[in-house]
């Protein structure tokens, strides 16, 4: 992928500095008290929907892709399993399919005991959607998902055009037959998730919230709304399953040496805890990873709000550099997928 000239850029090799240097910050808490493969990570209920689910979920994007060896990827997918995680959370574009495969690979002899989501773009018309669905299936080695979402609500425009394009209700069509089991929508910005909520009930919702407070900024979008002030309240309200989501900022946030407007990796995961969420996807590409991800959800103290707010302070001037989404986005696990 050619470098732009955006000074946010990063060569590979500054790229995989940065990424050693976020194992480090996760491996620095030890895993004392934590053997390898001891399941450990607390499970509650997910909204209303009748499944008993992992507080930590594993997610299937950009971090995932990083993990270039497919055995390596399938070690560290058994790894959270046996930690206890059970619920997996991918898409049909990530890693141009080789996300689903890899689940389906790896979580296929246990299929019964785990839970699986994948999604689809709010705009897919119904007869592309089901062969995308089809495929879907077949990678994952399942006849049916656990949950189907409409995937980055992201454009003011994005909550009407679910229901124009017949996206939603090719997923309703899909739950009625019981091929899909629960509908959720994830999001980047709050504005059309909340008329999306406000439209039609969901099964959960996943958030792209983090420590700033702020959600995701492109160039064709301000700051507006708030995931935390009024979605996340929504959902309460309403009783659904409720994800965050890039709680690190795809890793913009998280400090690297003398940073004081960054934190350290699990302290960005502790803040998600510690909001009203039943809990957190995560990419996690190395062992150490997985290993103080599971301990952190097993031990961690919810912050209080004076503390929330204090890190909220702090990591403010740090906003400006979520700029994430554009127009054209996909994550194709790519090195520089999270840049603009």
């Amino acid at each position: 992928m050619a470098d732009n000239g955006n000074k946010n850029s990063l060569n590979r090799r500054d790229f995989l500095k940065s990424a050693a240097a976020g194992a480090a910050i996760f491996s620095a808490v030890g895993t004392a008290g934590c053997s390898r493969g001891e399941e450990v990570v607390p499970k509650k209920m997910l909204g209303k929907t009748g499944m008993n689910v992992s507080i930590l979920a594993m997610g299937g994007g950009s971090a995932l892709s990083m993990v270039e060896k497919d055995d390596d990827a399938l070690a560290l997918i058994d790894l959270a399993r046996r930690k206890g995680v059970n619920y997996y959370d991918t898409g049909i574009h990530y890693g141009d399919g080789s996300s689903e495969k890899r689940f389906g690979e790896a979580l296929e002899p246990y299929r019964k005991e785990l839970f699986i989501s994948t999604k689809f773009g709010p705009g897919t018309a119904p007869d592309e959607l089901m062969k995308a669905f089809e495929r879907s299936l077949k990678r994952l080695r399942t006849d049916y998902l656990d949950n189907a979402n409409m995937h980055g609500l992201t454009r003011p425009e994005d909550a009407e055009l679910m229901f124009s394009s017949g996206a939603l209700e090719t997923l309703v069509k899909l739950k009625e037959e019981g091929v899909v089991k629960n509908i959720g929508a994830t999001a980047h910005q709050p504005a059309p998730l909340l008329e999306a909520m406000q439209r039609f009930r969901f099964d959960s919702v996943s958030v792209a919230t983090n420590a700033t407070g702020y959600h995701w900024v492109g160039e064709f979008d301000k700051v507006t709304g708030s995931f935390e002030k009024e979605v996340i309240p929504l959902a309460n309200k309403q009783g659904i399953g409720l994800w965050a989501f890039k709680v690190t900022g795809q890793r913009k946030l998280i400090q690297h040496g003398n940073e004081p407007h960054k934190a350290p990796g699990l302290e960005l995961i502790r803040y998600a805890y510690s909001l009203p969420v039943h809990g957190v996807i995560l990419g996690m590409s190395t062992v150490e990873h997985v290993d103080t991800a599971c301990e952190l959800s097993a031990n961690f103290i919810p912050m209080t709000e004076a503390e929330k707010r204090k890190l909220n302070k702090e990591l403010a001037p740090s906003v400006g550099e979520l700029s994430y989404l554009d127009p054209d986005y996909v994550d194709d696990g790519g090195w520089r997928a999270h840049l603009v």
